[in-house]
């Protein structure tokens, strides 16, 4: 039986936190779990069985995620890197399984740049290279409901932006979507600073690091209904990473692992033991990227 522990951590004054699932005998390195922009350290709980089979698991919620210390907005996403390489080394992990969602693309991305020795395997799901304009006015729209103090506009906002068109076949839509509004229309004043600061994170940020990722292998993926970050944006994040590899899944949007929560967690799992993924039938065809020009000496 896995035993479960948490740890509470500090970096630059910054209280955070991790959840650690040990696995005693595992077949692949630890799996580093980081979340999205409005989730915690058990948003993937229900998918990682499977993980925690093959290897030790950590969920984390860095500053300004979960229950960790709000992070002003000032701080970007390559102090949250920092912050990420400083907890490897705390707790002794040499060489790591990565997965970061959404939000935390570019703090999984930084890592694999800075130090590819550190990464054993990189996936990463609702990728994008830079938010495209609309992107980042949806989100503003929403930050600005829940200044003015109104949680049902914000919840609104949110779903407009996380979810796809309804004429789109995805699968648990409506129970997704009352999820989705429950979750953003219960926010607390408590929970507003966080919230905002997250959002106005990704609204400043500027897109991923010039110079790509070598020497990792890497998945990049997300539903093909995917409206925040489509897949065309996620094949271009996917195509500074050399030898990485593009795909969807079907019946999904922004939410995969909401959508297809067992679809998911088994394509990682695979992906994290060196499984082939070819045979997947909810996956699209795999897109084996070559060296990218813009990696070339």
């Amino acid at each position: 039986m896995n035993v479960e522990r948490i740890r509470q951590l500090t970096f630059d004054g910054f209280g955070y936190q991790c959840r650690i699932v040990e696995n005693a005998a595992p077949l692949t390195e630890p799996v580093v779990v980081l979340g999205g922009a409005f989730q915690d350290m058990y948003a993937y709980q229900r998918l990682e069985a499977r993980w925690a089979a093959s290897a030790t698991v950590v969920s984390v919620d860095l500053p300004g995620s979960g229950a960790a210390d709000v992070l002003p907005a000032s701080y970007g996403f390559d102090f949250l890197t920092g912050v990420l390489a400083d907890l490897l080394d705390l707790l002794g992990l040499r060489r790591v399984n990565l997965f970061g969602a959404s939000y935390a693309v570019p703090i999984a991305y930084g890592l694999a740049q800075e130090h590819p020795h550190r990464v054993a395997r990189l996936a990463l799901v609702g990728a994008a290279p830079v938010y495209p304009p609309d992107r980042r006015a949806a989100l503003r729209a929403m930050a600005d409901a829940l200044e003015s103090g109104d949680a049902d506009a914000y919840a609104r906002m949110s779903i407009a932006a996380l979810l796809s068109p309804g004429e789109r076949d995805v699968h648990k839509r409506a129970v997704v979507t009352r999820v989705l509004a429950r979750t953003m229309g219960s926010v607390t004043q408590a929970d507003i600073p966080r919230h905002l600061a997250s959002t106005y994170r990704v609204i400043d940020w500027q897109g991923l690091r010039p110079g790509g990722v070598r020497d990792v292998p890497a998945l990049v993926f997300t539903g093909e209904h995917d409206s925040l970050t489509r897949p065309d944006l996620g094949r271009e994040a996917a195509a500074t990473i050399a030898g990485s590899i593009f795909t969807l899944i079907r019946g999904a949007d922004h939410l995969c692992h909401l959508e297809r929560p067992l679809e998911m967690s088994q394509l990682l799992d695979r992906f994290f033991t060196d499984q082939p993924l070819d045979d997947l039938a909810y996956l699209t065809p795999l897109e084996h990227l070559a060296r990218p020009a813009a990696l070339a000496p």
